[in-house]
């Protein structure tokens, strides 16, 4: 498995620049994260039965022309870092200020919030870069009728097969309204999070086969990033539940009630990725422990045999320490053989001690 990179894990669960609202009145137009794009492009996309057109990097003034409200329209603003653009953009389409607040803050949990005009829903993408590390991009949606708003940080991707399913005429997304593209749209960014637990998944397993056959001090720095990264999904996935069931529980005539049970449907699989994810916390966990109790056992082994040296040669330290003094009259000194005795009796000592200690399984 490749090492992680290594990234500092406060920073990565909360979000740089929050503190550019202090004392900022509610409703205060600031982006606050990462810049992805390099600028902010608007994109528009309008379906029904018989038609399907994509309209790419437009401007404000497009999208008003080209809005038809017989069709359903979706339109995606794809970098947040244009405060003054996104401001003009809510004004245009009547967005309450608070929403766009929200949706340039990218540290925000996922939420959902129902009114009687405008839906307003935003959580988080999950995706694994070069470096092993899971990466985040927030997206958010404000439908109204016949039309669906996201906000993007950067392009996804991941919405690709979207734009497929667009393409076939008796598809149920060019018939279905803006309600049923927002489930689509969270289904895939759903579908993608089995994805990424499946990474750590695979990256639990390899940590389990290398305590058993590879035992190294990398394995902890593993260990540890993935307690980081289970604790940022958690952060993002864990909210995200109370959203959708906002969304379930909507009295809203945006909402078709019959589509209800496919956000129900997503809401379900949003459980069991919480579950997952709090599983493999305990299994991350027990690995951790399990490498601790490993080491631990081998400095007890280590101390073991270095006792059982010490142990040995106390006796003989002891018999070379009488025959070092310094006494004139010793009668030993004098006896021819008496060398050669001390050393048998020394051998002796050692190998009756190294056989006392195999028999109690001491060695």
């Amino acid at each position: 498995m490749k090492t992680p990179g290594k990234k500092k894990s406060a920073k990565k669960l909360g979000k740089t620049g929050s503190g550019k609202k202090t004392g900022l009145p509610p409703g205060s137009l600031i982006h606050i994260g990462q810049v992805k794009t390099e600028k902010t492009s608007f994109d528009l996309i309008k379906a029904d039965a018989t038609s399907f057109e994509v309209m790419k990097d437009i401007s404000l003034n497009q999208i008003l022309n080209h809005l038809d409200p017989a069709k359903t329209s979706w339109i995606r603003v794809i970098g947040l870092q244009n405060a003054s653009l996104i401001g003009e953009f809510g004004e245009l389409f009547k967005l309450h200020p608070l929403f766009l607040e929200d949706i340039l803050n990218t540290g925000q949990r996922p939420k959902s919030i129902v009114e009687e005009d405008a839906l307003f829903f935003t959580l988080k993408t999950l995706a694994v870069d070069k470096e092993n590390n899971i990466i985040a991009d927030q997206v958010s949606f404000v439908m109204k009728e016949k039309l669906l708003i996201s906000f993007h940080e950067s392009e996804l991707s991941i919405f690709e097969p979207i734009f497929k399913r667009f393409e076939v005429p008796a598809g149920r997304l060019r018939s279905s309204g803006p309600d049923y593209l927002l489930y689509a749209l969270t289904d895939l960014i759903v579908d993608h999070y089995f994805q990424v637990v499946e990474n750590v998944a695979n990256a639990l397993d390899q940590i389990e086969e290398k305590l058993i056959t590879d035992m190294n001090e990398q394995i902890l720095d593993q260990i540890q990033h993935n307690r980081k990264e289970l604790i940022f999904m958690k952060k993002l996935v864990f909210p995200l539940r109370e959203a959708l069931g906002v969304i379930l529980k909507a009295e809203s005539d945006l909402l078709n009630r019959k589509h209800l049970r496919y956000f129900n449907d997503v809401y379900d699989h949003v459980m069991q990725i919480y579950e997952t994810i709090e599983n493999y916390r305990e299994l991350n966990t027990s690995l951790k422990d399990m490498y601790l109790s490993e080491l631990s056992h081998r400095m007890n082994k280590v101390m073991q045999v270095l006792t059982i040296i010490a142990t040995i040669f106390i006796p003989l330290t002891f018999i070379a320490g009488i025959y070092g003094m310094n006494f004139d009259y010793m009668p030993e000194l004098s006896f021819k053989y008496g060398y050669f005795i001390v050393w048998f009796i020394m051998l002796f000592i050692a190998g009756w001690m190294l056989v006392l200690f195999r028999k109690n399984k001491w060695l």
